[in-house]
């Protein structure tokens, strides 16, 4: 029997502003059902408080793309495209639904898999949906 262990990849957001006040760090959770965005921004001295986590859950379903980026052989960044906007809408530095993530060094082996993983979880929710429209769309038979 197989079983499915979850990948956790943990991540930065590097600040726009040459202060560092919106630096965000974080960590994505790839679930069987679903990916668990945790982030929260970076303390500071300008920020005394600490901030506290958020947790953001998003379908495989809202993912449009997910590209690795490379710098020689080892796996640097993360650059992920969702349908939804408003899902990141409030993390510092995601534009668009566009985030680009900077992965950290413990977390390289596991990014190695990520893509591998997202294409399957979605092909898995697109033939759930195309089944679920043929069986919608199918007439009812009278015996």
């Amino acid at each position: 029997m197989l079983t499915e262990d979850y990948l956790s990849i943990w991540f930065t957001i590097p600040a726009a502003d040459p202060l560092g006040r919106d630096e965000v760090m974080g960590k994505l959770r790839f679930l069987p059902e679903q990916v668990e965005l945790y982030w929260r921004l970076k303390g500071n001295v300008f920020r005394q408080d600490d901030s506290e986590m958020v947790c953001i859950p998003l379908p495989y379903s809202e993912f449009e793309s997910v590209e690795l980026v490379k710098k020689w052989w080892s796996i640097r960044g993360i650059v992920l495209r969702l349908g939804n906007p408003t899902l990141v809408a409030a993390i510092p530095g995601a534009e668009m639904g566009k985030m680009v993530v900077i992965i950290d060094e413990r977390s390289a082996l596991d990014a190695k898999k990520l893509s591998s993983i997202i294409d399957f979880r979605r092909s898995i929710f697109l033939l759930d949906d195309t089944s679920r429209r043929l069986k919608w769309e199918q007439p009812e038979q009278t015996p």
